[in-house]
């Protein structure tokens, strides 16, 4: 692996995200649903609150987006939390649960579907995620939590990327080599 490569792995390995594969409960998850979802495995004991709960951890980057967002009453948006998948054809629509804060300090929740834009505006089309790309996602992730769990945890992938690299060295006096 040259450099740069190294350089970008070890940059994604030190992330918010990557950082969540040190739970071996959370790569156990990954692998399972992975299973269960994209090669048709067992889904018994998978239950729904489990899979919202890994899905917020799996989604986590694209659920802070819109944080801060001041809404038509005033008020701000400060938590995120999926609730609900819906298909629809080869597309899931994602329903989340969102928690806000008016300028008079009082809470509440409302529900509404993921949009495009990541906004509450009226404008703002519902956001259909192909299938495959959340598929994809999971695939990535059980790929991800496999490898941390070979390599026996993160640290030691991040000491390996982070370690010297070894120089490739000349192969001498291969029988039949030319001279």
């Amino acid at each position: 692996m040259n450099d740069t490569r190294a350089q970008r792995a070890a940059a994604f390995l030190n992330s918010d995200f990557a950082a969540q594969f040190d739970d071996a409960a959370f790569r156990q998850a990954a692998l399972r649903y992975d299973a269960a979802l994209n090669d048709g495995g067992d889904t018994a004991g998978l239950s729904g609150a489990d899979l919202y709960a890994f899905a917020n951890r799996l989604f986590a980057r694209e659920l802070r987006q819109g944080l801060g967002e001041r809404l038509r009453d005033g008020g701000v948006i400060t938590a995120k939390r999926l609730v609900a998948a819906y298909l629809d054809g080869d597309a899931v629509i994602l329903e989340l649960d969102i928690h806000a804060r008016r300028p008079d300090g009082s809470e509440y929740d409302y529900r509404a579907p993921v949009t495009r834009g990541r906004s509450s505006a009226d404008t703002d089309e519902v956001l259909r995620i192909p299938l495959r790309r959340v598929r994809d996602r999971l695939r990535g992730a059980a790929m991800l939590a496999a490898g941390i769990e070979r390599a026996g945890g993160r640290a030691q992938v991040l000491g390996l990327l982070q370690g010297p690299v070894p120089r490739a060295t000349a192969l001498r006096g291969l029988p039949g080599a030319a001279r």
